[in-house]
């Protein structure tokens, strides 16, 4: 079998130019890493992988000079390029990593080539080492499946078309050294500071004809954590460039004729109508008659049923599960084996626990999981989130939000106590039935650290679930949420404010308007639209779970395993309400800088 080493690079960066040609030490950049990989003994051939642009020719001559080998490829389709690499040099299995990595580890490369040997894995990962360290492995019989499934010529950023789809063997490849499982330090040269951080290392280190260690590297930042703060600052640049550029776009693979509804209260019936505008007809509404609405409206023209195989026989290829939040998962543990896709309105579950067996049917059937925090699509929010990602306003530090309504207001066509949401059997509760606010917190400020908070009595609702809830969120980011949710306001009010190092945004859905000011700056309107129709934010979502099902992508930002964090924060809330403390959460991150 023969292994190559494929160096992915190009000179095109403007961030730092032609920065796989800068030296260090009389030596460039690529020069230091490939004397680096020579190390390994696991590898047959190394090639330095790049485009048929002109601007890359250097490279080809700065692999003769090194003794390697060189390959020409698409300039933007990194996937194809290495799949041609594969072929033109005959490589039964690659390693790969870009060629910003001057510290990739020979030792650990060839640990990925010995697991190979073992597992027979489609793709081997190491997020466990520091981002520049760690290598992937990549199986070429699952390359070429990548290649025949992906729907876009961009591949710059790769990695989860193997992992989101559920069609490969994925492993990440454990570190035994303690001392090199660093997934929060990234040592990858794509700024100016990045090169300050470089030099500093190779000015402590280095000695001519010799490659220092990982652990050299490790010991130096830990003695002269100085060093490691001068690249820190642009890692959150970074990251967010990476996300930005990894969402893959796939062939579309199943169609979407039939669709279930189950519960078809006021948000099933929204689901219903939108459907229909989707071009969605063949409409299946499996009910109880339990809930408020015994009978359908005559618009809906769909077939009722009363039992499961009699919705199962009709073969619908997703289901919409509306039912209260107490039964989600039993109803989505029933129907999954019998569609591609499951779309469940928030809460997910009432329980983090529950969720565990849901997930794992959900992998094992290969079936395309969505739940509803509509809230993602609103404009208010999507804007939220370009003016963080379009500006240099830094990282979150203070998230301030709350959102409330009369409840008796919510459905005044039927009582109030009992709707679902004032019910402890069916799931109710302000937290859960509120949940978006804790949801959006943790989207935009990082997972929970941990969560202090209490509930507020109140005499003017006889119902037997919390009616106000306060909490705050230590996130891993270093930033602290406050949320307010409550079912007394009148009238109701949605509002937060996110206060960034260098700017602040602050929205409000009665006024349908968000504005912020950058530093330096004037404090300017970002979105306003009183006409807003938040049906459209309900159409934008189920939109996006249509996608997702042709696609087939199982792993995703909406996901059924995305949505359990926000549970584990109302369970903590919960219990920090009964222990008058503070509840840390448990957390184990890789690829966390």
């Amino acid at each position: 079998m023969k292994v190559g080493f494929l160096i992915t690079g190009r000179l095109k960066s403007t961030r730092l130019p032609k920065k796989l040609l800068i030296k260090i030490k009389g030596k460039s950049i690529i020069s230091h890493m490939l004397d680096r990989l020579k190390l390994a003994k696991n590898i047959d051939e190394i090639i330095i992988c790049t485009s048929t642009e002109d601007q890359d020719r250097p490279l080809g001559d700065l692999a003769k000079e090194n003794k390697v080998k060189c390959f020409f490829g698409s300039p933007d389709d990194v996937l194809s390029r290495l799949l041609d690499a594969a072929n033109e040099f005959k490589l039964d299995y690659i390693l790969n990593i870009t060629a910003d990595c001057p510290f990739v580890d020979p030792f650990y490369a060839d640990k990925i080539v010995e697991e190979y040997f073992r597992t027979d894995a489609d793709l081997i990962r190491q997020f466990d080492l520091p981002h520049g360290a760690f290598s992937y492995g990549i199986k070429v019989e699952a390359l070429k499946k990548v290649v025949k499934i992906k729907n876009s010529s961009d591949t710059e950023v790769w990695g989860r078309y193997f992992t989101d789809t559920g069609l490969f063997n994925v492993i990440d490849l454990d570190v035994v050294n303690e001392k090199h499982m660093k997934p929060g330090l990234r040592m990858t040269l794509d700024y100016p500071q990045d090169l300050d951080f470089f030099n500093a290392v190779f000015n402590e280190l280095y000695k001519e004809g010799e490659v220092f260690t990982l652990s050299q590297i490790l010991d130096l930042l830990e003695k002269n954590p100085e060093i490691i703060k001068l690249n820190e600052g642009v890692g959150n640049k970074f990251k967010k460039r990476f996300i930005s550029q990894s969402e893959p776009i796939l062939k579309k693979i199943n169609k979407i004729k039939t669709a279930l509804i189950i519960g078809s209260g006021s948000i099933g019936q929204r689901h219903i109508r939108n459907l229909k505008t989707k071009g969605i007809n063949n409409i299946v509404a499996l009910r109880s008659k339990k809930g408020h609405f015994k009978k359908l409206p005559i618009e809906f023209p769909l077939i009722e049923v009363e039992s499961w195989e009699e919705a199962i026989k009709l073969q619908p290829d997703i289901a919409i599960i509306a039912n209260p939040s107490s039964y989600h998962i039993e109803s989505a543990i029933k129907i999954c084996e019998h569609v591609k896709g499951i779309f469940i309105e928030k809460p997910l579950s009432t329980s983090s626990n529950s969720c565990e067996q849901l997930i794992e049917t959900l992998n094992e059937k290969k079936v395309v999981s969505f739940v509803g925090h509509n809230l993602m699509f609103h404009p208010l929010i999507k804007n939220i989130i370009k003016f963080h990602d379009s500006n240099d306003v830094g990282s979150i530090i203070n998230i301030q939000c709350q959102a409330g309504q009369w409840l008796p207001d919510w459905h005044p066509y039927e009582d109030y106590k009992n709707a679902y949401y004032a019910r402890k059997d069916l799931g109710g509760g302000v937290s859960l039935t509120l949940i978006h606010e804790i949801h959006l917190a943790l989207e935009l400020a990082g997972l929970p650290l941990s969560v202090y908070g209490e509930f507020s009595e109140s005499k003017q609702l006889d119902i037997d679930v919390e009616v106000c809830s306060d909490l705050i969120i230590k996130h891993n980011t270093g930033a602290v949420s406050q949320i307010h949710l409550d079912y007394l306001q009148r009238p109701s009010h949605r509002s937060g404010l996110v206060t960034f190092e260098k700017g602040w945004v602050s929205y409000d859905f009665r006024k349908m308007e968000l504005i912020g000011q950058i530093m330096g700056g004037d404090v300017f309107k970002i979105w306003s639209n009183l006409e807003y129709d938040f049906n459209e934010a309900y159409k934008d979502q189920l939109d996006k779970f249509m996608c997702l099902v042709e696609e087939g992508r199982l792993k995703h930002q909406f996901d059924a395993n995305s949505a359990v964090e926000s549970i584990k924060v109302v369970e903590a809330l919960k219990k920090s309400n009964s222990s008058g403390k503070r509840v840390i959460m448990d957390r184990i991150e890789r690829f966390s800088f």
